[in-house]
């Protein structure tokens, strides 16, 4: 993860706050037209990003940016900051040629973020549950085990995983449930390099399995049913940026460690 882009992202967040103030009376025919279109951008921004033609995802990225700026009175508030900081992240990253896996994470989440303003169907995020249900399980194996630094290793893979979901977590998922989970994982990797007890981390970790599967089987929300706050989006920008800072205290500690003996 990089921290500099990290940095932009919550200082853009924290710039552009947002109210809850409801939807634009708009016909609801012009809105699936124009979110089905949105969709299919950002699908094609995603397909250029993981084939790694940098230009062609940019070029079609801007492209979206613009339709996605011309479209805002369709959408609530909330969706207009979530969406609209998933852009940015993924403009940031492709205009300083970040790491390929970097890129074609962003625009994952940024597909997935268009996505979710569908009402009808299953959501695409919820197509990626293996992907953040088995870390979790082998984060559980680690440690039962005693295997620290695997643990530590399937906790940047969840956490990088969950990231990746995270933007249309806020806007198709239950708030109470979102936010509770937010306030397990950030728990659970701000203590990550404290001596706990095995028995009290497969604890964490359970419960935050538990969350995640009820998350998964949640059915899709319908949008006025949607009330999380800029503290919401925040907690989620602060789980990443713990993975990052918690990883490198891991490492360096590691290090010191290996020094010492």
């Amino acid at each position: 993860m990089n921290v500099k882009l990290f940095i932009i992202f919550v200082c853009f967040t924290l710039f552009i706050g947002f109210p809850e103030r409801g939807y634009a009376e708009n016909s609801s025919a012009a809105m699936k037209n124009q979110t089905d279109n949105l969709v299919s951008l950002s699908d094609q921004v995603f397909h250029y990003s993981i084939a790694k033609q940098d230009k062609a995802a940019a070029s079609l990225l801007h492209e979206l940016s613009e339709k996605w700026n011309h479209s805002l009175d369709l959408y609530s508030e909330k969706e207009q900051q979530v969406i609209g900081t998933s852009i940015v992240k993924l403009k940031v990253l492709l205009k300083t040629q970040a790491n390929q896996q970097e890129i074609a994470d962003a625009a994952a989440s940024l597909r997935l973020g268009f996505d979710a303003l569908q009402n009808e169907g299953a959501p695409m995020w919820k197509e990626k549950r293996s992907d953040i249900m088995e870390p979790l399980s082998r984060m559980n194996t680690a440690l039962k085990n005693k295997k620290q630094e695997h643990y530590q290793y399937e906790l940047n893979q969840f956490l990088n995983e969950y990231a990746i979901i995270y933007p249309a977590l806020i806007i198709d998922g239950r708030p109470d449930m979102v936010t509770l989970l937010d306030q397990r994982i950030t728990t659970l990797t701000n203590h990550r390099l404290e001596d706990i007890k095995e028995s009290k981390r497969i604890s964490q970790v359970n419960r935050i399995t538990d969350d995640m599967n009820r998350l998964f089987k949640q059915s899709r929300n319908g949008k006025d049913e949607n009330t999380m706050g800029l503290m919401t989006i925040i907690g989620g920008i602060v789980v990443a940026v713990l993975a990052y800072v918690s990883w490198v205290r891991y490492t360096a500690e590691r290090k010191r460690r290996s020094r010492i003996h």
